[in-house]
């Protein structure tokens, strides 16, 4: 079978991933105060805020890897969450750019918008490829947790299992080992699961 153009960008994205070395971080979050309809959107919208202001303080977790043209480690001032997208025979992880600024509320919004746009073939180039962090959440396919993998040169990626019946939910966050290493990961991870639990939004 000959690979489509879409099969083909995730092959080399993956193959990519597999030269990264990469350590996963796993958390059970309480998302009882996520699922309150004062929340303003779903619990993958308020994890995404939360990750998003998070990240505000954690610059190293929204960073970059690159190798040219020598090894450096980019913390990038704008925090542009991907939120990962199933299209046809593939993948894409288009950004809520900005999302640090954004209520959860427009969070949903712009998460649809793209998320019709990816499936419709429209995004820009600018939000096919600004992310700085990623988002992938197969709660909603019944997967009760999983292992993403890091997307270069991004410096990490969270996994979003599904809510059982007490309302937790496992997430999981996999981390360019040369970008920051495991206590740093594991303070944003534990801050994360706070502002989740706490409903800071």
């Amino acid at each position: 079978m000959t690979l489509t153009p879409m099969r083909r960008a995730v092959a080399a994205a993956m193959t990519a991933s597999a030269a990264v070395p990469q350590f996963t971080l796993e958390a059970c979050v309480d998302a009882r105060a996520a699922r309150t309809p004062t929340a303003g959107g779903s619990v993958e919208d308020v994890v995404v805020a939360a990750a998003a202001h998070t990240l505000r303080d954690h610059p190293r977790l929204n960073a970059s890897f690159t190798t040219s043209p020598r090894d450096a480690i980019t913390e990038h001032a704008d925090v542009n969450v991907g939120v990962a997208v199933a299209v046809d025979d593939g993948i894409v992880a288009p950004a809520i750019r900005h999302a640090d600024r954004l209520t959860v509320g427009e969070i949903r919004a712009e998460r649809r918008r793209l998320t019709a746009a990816a499936r419709e073939g429209t995004l820009r180039p600018a939000e096919l490829y600004s992310a700085t962090f990623t988002v992938s959440n197969l709660g909603g396919h019944g997967i009760s947790r999983f292992r993403a993998l890091v997307i270069p040169p991004q410096a990490a990626i969270l996994a979003v299992g599904a809510l059982d019946a007490e309302q937790r939910m496992w997430v999981s966050l996999s981390v360019d080992h040369r970008v920051t290493d495991g206590v740093p990961a594991a303070r944003f991870l534990t801050d994360l699961v706070h502002r989740i639990e706490t409903g800071f939004v």
